[in-house]
């Protein structure tokens, strides 16, 4: 019981340590002032920390910094008092502003200590750095960033900041900017925000735009691991501007011509072309050849005990051209492979 009023009266004073009580001046010595604040006994502000001597019955802001001395006097502290005033001020100044400048000092559970003017220093959580998930912590440390204040918690005297939310405000007006001036069939540079099965996720200026799987590359062979990144800057061509979402529907083969259309000039049957494994399936195996044409070899006209490695790079014969599923049927090269 003894150990749990403990805990009681530790976490009471520490409350009390942070709140600012208006007390009255009942006596005056050469060393300290008697303050009534509402208690049983009374408290002391020694002259030093006030600054200068008071009259009786003035009214001072202070804080209890000890219960009880063994005067039996509370000791009491304008200087505290005069610092959360102090911070409450800065902080409603902070709101007011809405956006600050600050340097992140410190790693802490959950984010960073960042340290702002008049030495404040305030929490920036690891979800509100950035709007890509943050993967090198310790890269962010002693960076200068500017960020929106989240949350002021005047009896904690804590404050929250975002990063992140200041961005997505800046990326909604750049947004708005953005799809003003673009228009469908530019070709643009965009940041590989995303990279999933089905296509790659860019941001343009702002603006998120997909480019779908089967905008990757002609010949349908690239998947959307295959040709890019997170974080790369590729360049894509604009299909279709969705103005209501304030979404592109984008593609990389398009900035190029099709390369199909010449592909009578430069796959003449029974030409020698190399070309690599990039998929099987029951039928057969797929080349990428070059130019970005897909070449496709049966396996049923491959010779008994022959069966091609995935990625590696092999010599056949055109055998023909199937226009309707636009690609290359290839034959087996009888003569040793190089």
């Amino acid at each position: 019981m003894e150990g749990e009023f403990a805990k009681l009266l530790e976490k009471s004073f520490k409350r009390l340590n942070n709140e600012i009580i208006t007390g009255t001046v009942v006596k005056v010595t050469d060393r300290e002032a008697f303050i009534d604040f509402g208690w049983k006994s009374e408290g002391i502000v020694p002259l030093k920390e006030l600054g200068y001597k008071p009259k009786i019955g003035e009214e001072i802001d202070v804080c209890i910094v000890e219960p009880e001395t063994e005067e039996g006097y509370a000791l009491l502290s304008v200087n505290c008092a005069r610092s959360i005033k102090e911070w409450k001020k800065i902080a409603s100044d902070l709101e007011k502003k809405g956006v600050i400048k600050g340097r992140i000092k410190q790693r802490v559970r959950g984010g960073y200590k960042v340290a702002i003017s008049q030495g404040i220093t305030v929490f920036l959580p690891m979800s509100q750095v950035d709007i890509m998930p943050v993967t090198k912590p310790d890269d962010w440390l002693d960076r200068e960033i500017e960020a929106k204040v989240l949350s002021v918690d005047r009896k904690r005297r804590s404050i929250v900041i975002s990063r992140r939310k200041l961005l997505e405000e800046k990326r909604v007006k750049m947004r708005k900017e953005t799809l003003e001036k673009l228009k469908e069939g530019d070709v643009v540079e965009g940041i590989v925000k995303n990279v999933v099965d089905f296509g790659i996720f860019v941001d343009v200026q702002g603006v998120d735009g997909l480019v779908h799987k089967s905008d990757v590359s002609w010949s349908g062979l690239k998947t959307p691991f295959d040709t890019v990144q997170i974080g790369d800057k590729i360049k894509v061509k604009i299909k279709k501007i969705d103005r209501e979402k304030e979404r592109l529907v984008l593609s990389i083969k398009d900035i190029s011509e099709d390369p199909w259309l010449e592909v009578n000039k430069k796959y003449k049957l029974g030409v020698l072309v190399k070309g690599v494994i990039v998929r099987e399936d029951k039928s057969g195996y797929w080349i990428e050849l070059p130019d970005d044409i897909a070449g496709y070899v049966p396996v049923d006209t491959l010779p008994k005990g022959i069966k091609l490695k995935y990625h590696h790079k092999y010599r056949f014969m055109v055998d023909r051209i199937d226009e309707e599923k636009r690609r290359v049927i290839l034959k087996w090269q009888e003569e040793r492979q190089k």
